[in-house]
């Protein structure tokens, strides 16, 4: 059932116009090509890397996101290429998703013509790191900004703390696309141990996220591009995977310990067993969750132990 959802989201896409074809960009032969795929009118996902950048084209500037990834120095001037294939325009903003490191590098090669945007809580962070290659933002916002450029409308949104505490979602409501990084991966586990999350917070965060107005997904990894139904069943991984985890505590498992794993497992391989990194990143996901809980509930009874 769930392959033929995931095959009528994608033919739905495609009737939209979401989903043309790639074009491959030239790239050392050395490496996996590089893509560039309109998925709306003005709006391209550069795929590079294994990360995927929005670009929007407009009459009076390009807005990017992501702008390159600490382990692709190149990526930012193939991106910057890229663009040029699209566009005499100069790019005017270049959007950080979040802070860490793997998505917000190399944003150094728009310097001389971009304003740089992020949420609030992503603005030290990035700051801290005092790297030549990463401006800092020039603006930051903390729920909600709109940006437009040469006619169209960027919404800007904090959706509540997910992945890291200052991941934001990129819409273009006319084109009904949402560009969401790392907290809502399509068809995939979360990454690893999910550090530096906030595991119950996630799935609130995915339920606003539901509530938006759009139709189509754009990921930070590949598979590139998704529906809200890519949103609702990542809500769905989280809770089953606390679900099964809370069981395993309940039937005397210690946290973490290979029983717990193989219970959780077997709870939610029927739904989820196809899902790229179940196998290797499921244990992690089980770790990273009980380590997210714990910090939670220290942070809500900060008081020392007796």
């Amino acid at each position: 059932m769930r392959r033929l959802r995931r095959l009528t989201a994608i033919l739905t896409a495609a009737a939209l116009g979401a989903l043309a074809s790639p074009t491959v960009l030239a790239q050392d032969a050395t490496g996996p090509q590089d893509e560039l795929i309109e998925v709306a009118p003005g709006a391209y996902a550069f795929v590079a890397s294994n990360y995927v950048s929005l670009v929007v084209v407009t009459d009076e500037g390009v807005i990017v996101t992501e702008p390159a990834s600490q382990f692709d120095t190149g990526r930012a001037a193939r991106l910057e290429a890229a663009v040029g294939e699209l566009t005499d325009q100069p790019v005017r903003y270049v959007i950080y998703s979040h802070d860490h490191a793997d998505h917000s590098t190399g944003g150094d090669v728009f310097a001389d013509t971009a304003t740089f945007i992020s949420h609030r809580d992503a603005a030290p962070k990035l700051a801290a790191r005092a790297e030549a290659v990463t401006p800092v933002p020039d603006l930051t916002f903390s729920d909600a900004m709109t940006l437009e450029l040469g006619g169209t409308v960027l919404e800007l949104r904090f959706m509540g703390r997910n992945h890291s505490d200052n991941s934001i979602v990129v819409l273009l409501p006319e084109a009904r696309v949402a560009h969401a990084v790392d907290f809502i991966p399509i068809e995939s586990l979360p990454f690893q141990t999910l550090p530096d999350a906030y595991p119950t917070e996630w799935i609130e965060s995915l339920r606003a996220v539901e509530a938006l107005d759009f139709d189509i997904l754009v990921a930070g990894h590949p598979p590139v591009t998704g529906t809200k139904e890519d949103v609702v069943e990542m809500r769905g991984y989280l809770e089953a995977l606390g679900t099964a985890v809370e069981a395993s505590r309940t039937a005397g498992h210690a946290d973490g310990s290979p029983e717990m794993v193989e219970a959780v497992r077997a709870a939610l391989e029927p739904t989820y067993g196809t899902w790229a990194n179940f196998d290797a990143w499921l244990p992690l996901n089980i770790e990273g969750l009980i380590a997210g809980w714990a910090r939670a509930d220290a942070a809500a009874d900060p008081s020392p132990a007796p």
